[in-house]
């Protein structure tokens, strides 16, 4: 799976086993392992619906939200 893949649903999202990064506007940052996306959002659906109503525990906004895929690296893959 490529970085420029697009993850549509939250379902296309888990199934590719790819972790979520929610990042906050005001900067408040949050992890997601890709085995937890569904039960953290309670539904499948549209990953810009599940953006936009996220309410942000630090500053208390709703929808300045954006989810970002994780591309976790191993020293093997990366030659590091």
């Amino acid at each position: 799976m490529s970085e420029t893949q697009s993850f549509a649903t939250l379902q296309k999202w888990a199934d590719a086993r790819i972790d979520m990064r929610i990042e906050c506007a005001c900067g408040r940052t949050v992890n997601v392992p890709s085995n937890q996306i569904l039960a953290r959002f309670g539904f499948d659906g549209l990953t810009d619906e599940a953006a936009d109503r996220l309410r942000c525990k630090r500053c208390g906004e709703r929808g300045k939200a954006s989810m970002v895929p994780v591309f976790w690296a191993t020293r093997r893959q990366t030659g590091v």
